[in-house]
């Protein structure tokens, strides 16, 4: 058995096809003497070898297409499903535009253009006024607004949009970054 597990390896299999074809090395048989001998049918042999060789490699091929295949599947269900961690590094990406100088804030006059520069599934196309009301997007004193803010409301109308609305953003509250201090919120 552990010389079948050695071969479904592809090593080792030479040095059992020399055993099985050398014919000098064996017991002939003799019949009066009652001997049956102990050289195997090299054709027998060969025959096995070679099928059970091709079948188990064929096995070992199928499982790793079977695992590429449930790996890449699964890949775009989860693209498919919803946001993935590529939508979040574009938001970021297009977010250092407006923001060069990293406050985690713009102004409220950037943000229909941000939001139609931004790259779908989170792209709102102009005219977007009304749907960035609609939005609920808390403005900070003046009318900067926060990054995670935005990312929030983008979140959230995405899952709208898909039939799954959230009410709660825990998750998104516990992985984002907590507002600085020295820009306070009006009511």
């Amino acid at each position: 058995m552990i010389l079948l597990f050695q071969m479904s390896t592809s090593a080792g299999w030479d040095g059992v096809l020399d055993g099985i074809i050398n014919e000098e090395d064996c017991e002939q048989p003799n019949p009066e003497m009652g001997s049956p001998g102990d050289c195997g049918s090299s054709t027998v042999g060969i025959a096995f070898l070679l099928s059970y060789l091709v079948i188990s490699f064929l096995i070992v091929i199928n499982m790793y297409i079977a695992v590429i295949l449930e790996n890449y599947s699964q890949a775009t269900e989860d693209v498919q499903e919803g946001l993935t961690d590529d939508d979040y590094d574009m938001y970021y990406e297009i977010w250092q535009q407006f923001d060069p100088d990293g406050t985690q804030y713009i102004r409220y006059d950037q943000l229909s253009e941000f939001l139609d520069v931004l790259e779908p599934p989170l792209q709102i196309h102009k005219p977007n006024k009304y749907k960035i009301v609609s939005m609920d997007i808390p403005i900070c004193k003046g009318d900067l607004m926060f990054c995670v803010d935005i990312l929030d409301a983008l979140t959230k109308d995405f899952f709208a949009r898909k039939g799954n609305p959230i009410e709660e953003t825990g998750e998104l509250a516990e992985v984002a970054p907590g507002r600085p201090d020295e820009v306070g919120y009006e009511p």
